[in-house]
């Protein structure tokens, strides 16, 4: 069933965009479903449900723990290593320019796209507990 009554809420919950688009639409079977919910919870609101694509989340990917893999993984010039530290303004450079670090947002992305079978495992990881839940 697409729709949920909420009674806590006090809310209609309309389950997808796809059905919420049609059941707008005078005469179609969902527009009648949801016509006959409003008429027996008159005073409810009507709200659209939506599952939003969970995001990959990287918990645990602090700047401690991308030293500690860039120190492991990088080569013989130490570069990615430099390149990290330029980032953060913890580098000789960026000491005499007094530029301030980056972002957090943009030094992850700069390491996870340095070093892609770091998103690749996590992708994996939602994956697999993605399936558990749904099992």
């Amino acid at each position: 069933m697409n729709i949920k009554i909420n009674e806590q809420k006090k809310v209609i919950e309309v389950i997808g965009k796809a059905f919420s688009k049609k059941a707008s639409v005078y005469g179609t079977e969902e527009y009648k479903m949801l016509q006959d919910a409003r008429k027996d919870y008159p005073t409810f609101r009507v709200i659209t449900i939506t599952n939003a694509k969970k995001k990959v989340c990287y918990k645990g990917l602090t700047y401690e723990y991308m030293e500690m893999y860039i120190e492991k993984h990088d080569d013989e010039n130490k570069s990615k290593m430099l390149a990290y530290k330029n980032l953060r303004a913890l580098d000789e450079e960026s000491e005499i320019a007094f530029a301030e670090a980056c972002s957090y947002q943009e030094i992850k992305e700069w390491f996870l796209n340095e070093f892609t079978e770091i998103a690749e495992f996590h992708k994996k990881r939602e994956s697999i507990l993605a399936n558990k839940k749904s099992a």
